[in-house]
């Protein structure tokens, strides 16, 4: 019994043992959801761009998509270590390892400047938050974006103090990488930078390190500034097919509330996840009142944060009315982990709380992992793929609506497949990723299929509800000629008046 004792209070007292427990439960238990199964259109465009060769990437980011390149590009790293029948695997696997790089780096590099205290709580934040079960699996670019806007952070804070040439270097890297990963971690800089500069000038440090941290600015503005016109030079055609719409962006404050409810189907016990979500939010709300307490370095690291959340969200929902829509509740997730960080600070300095804070975190933990578990090994995608191989003939030209087109050319590249365009459509042209893709060049068939996720199809469909993602389900419709005609004709009028 005094051995057992002994051995939980050498575990309980000692902290490189708990954190490296948090990573290591973290890691098996994230683990057993990664799924070689589902991608849904977002992320198979992901996946077919990281397949894609080097100068059909290139072409793809310069003309029809302009995002920045970083996350493609990793993605094709990550992937060319998989076989290709464990390829989707390999794409949820590049956003879960960087939810454990995550870990690792709280407790290296968080620990060093803020203590044990936080790096604890900033470990259980980052394995129980609801907003961690999906982006440690969606293959899209919202963990990676988010580690380095975290790291930028951590680093960027020590440049207001006794800064080293590491330091520097550290914090250029993270900013530079960040901007190359998305847009809105630009913002997000913009006010971050902002911020560290005024702690210099109010500290009366601006002559010792100032003129560096101006010149550190400078050379991360001057490194991406080449990247920046090609958004600015086709900004104005890809607008024109922006699918986020005002009521995604009145609905974007789910983030706080319930960040899943925009992106899949849950369960009974989804008011678990809600609990937990909303309860960490009026934490760090509540830690808005009571800051002055801290300690000087978690003050200033607190204020840091939640400025830079707070300040870059409203800017884009501003923006949103101002120029176009391009603020939603998944877009919040770029900024999800200093929003952890803000959560982690509280609760690490309220010592009435830590208890109950823990357990909501828990149970909204394991409720979001039911869950999740649920969405990621849904056969939905699977079934549809083994319905159109048994009973529709491969010399049969598959009509596919809007995003239909990517889960066309990914799961069912045996099949030619037409594009039409609806008029909720995403996918207006034809990306130079999609080889399978084509114009319709021939008259329908006396009876024809057509794939499809959000359009209405008035004919008989076989419909594959999904528990992946909200929304309308994915149907597989068996149509006229005149029906068939009417779609194509539809899509190219949309096409020729609207879009082109």
């Amino acid at each position: 019994m005094k051995k057992l004792r002994s051995l939980g209070n050498f575990i309980f007292y000692n902290f490189p043992v708990k954190a490296w427990s948090i990573v290591v439960l973290t890691a098996l238990f994230y683990g057993v959801l990664i799924n070689n199964i589902n991608l849904w259109s977002d992320e198979i465009y992901s996946v077919l761009m990281a397949k894609d060769s080097f100068a059909d990437m290139w072409v793809l980011l310069t003309t029809e998509d302009s995002k920045p390149p970083l996350y493609y590009l990793y993605l094709k790293g990550v992937i060319a270590l998989f076989p290709s029948k464990y390829e989707i695997f390999g794409a949820h696997f590049a956003s879960y390892i960087l939810l454990i790089v995550a870990q690792i780096f709280t407790i290296i590099e968080v620990r060093k400047d803020y203590g044990d205290k936080v790096s604890f709580w900033m470990l259980w934040v980052l394995a129980l938050h609801p907003v961690s079960f999906w982006l440690a699996f969606e293959a899209r670019t919202y963990m990676l974006s988010s580690l380095l806007i975290y790291c930028a952070l951590i680093w960027g804070m020590r440049l207001t103090r006794n800064p080293s040439s590491k330091d520097y270097v550290k914090f250029f890297i993270a900013s530079l990488l960040g901007l190359y990963s998305h847009y809105y971690v630009a913002i997000w800089l913009m006010f971050l930078y902002a911020l560290l500069l005024a702690i210099i000038i109010r500290d009366n440090n601006f002559a010792k390190l100032g003129k560096k941290f101006l010149g550190l600015s400078l050379g991360v503005a001057i490194l991406f500034s080449p990247w920046l016109y090609i958004p600015l030079t086709t900004a104005k055609d890809i607008s024109q097919y922006w699918y986020v719409n005002k009521e995604f962006v009145k609905f974007s404050f789910r983030f706080f509330i319930d960040p899943l409810q925009p992106e899949i189907w849950q369960s009974v016990y989804f008011i678990a996840t809600v609990f937990s979500a909303s309860s960490f939010s009026l934490v760090v709300v509540l830690g808005c009142f009571n800051f002055e307490k801290y300690s000087s370095k978690i003050k200033r690291l607190f204020l840091v944060a939640v400025l830079s959340f707070a300040l870059s969200y409203l800017l884009l929902y501003l923006l949103s009315y101002w120029v176009r829509p391009m603020i939603t509740s998944r877009y919040v997730n770029t900024f999800s982990l200093i929003w952890y960080v803000c959560g982690a600070l509280v609760i690490a300095n309220t010592e009435m709380l830590k208890k109950a804070l823990f357990t909501i975190l828990l149970v909204g933990g394991i409720f979001t992992y039911k869950d999740i578990k649920a969405v990621s090994f849904d056969h939905h995608y699977q079934n549809a793929v083994n319905d159109i191989r048994n009973f529709i003939p491969k010399d049969v030209t598959l009509l596919a609506f809007d995003n239909a087109n990517l889960f066309c050319e990914y799961f069912l590249p045996e099949y030619k497949c037409a594009l039409a365009v609806g008029e909720h459509g995403e996918i207006l042209r034809k990306p130079t990723l999609l080889k399978n893709i084509d114009v319709y060049k021939q008259e329908p068939m006396v009876s024809n299929f057509i794939i499809s996720y959000y359009n209405k199809v008035s004919e008989e469909c076989n419909k594959y509800p999904s528990q992946y993602r909200q929304g309308p389900d994915f149907k597989i419709c068996k149509i006229s000629y005149e029906s068939a005609k009417k779609y194509l004709d539809d899509s190219l009028n949309l096409r020729l008046n609207k879009y082109l």
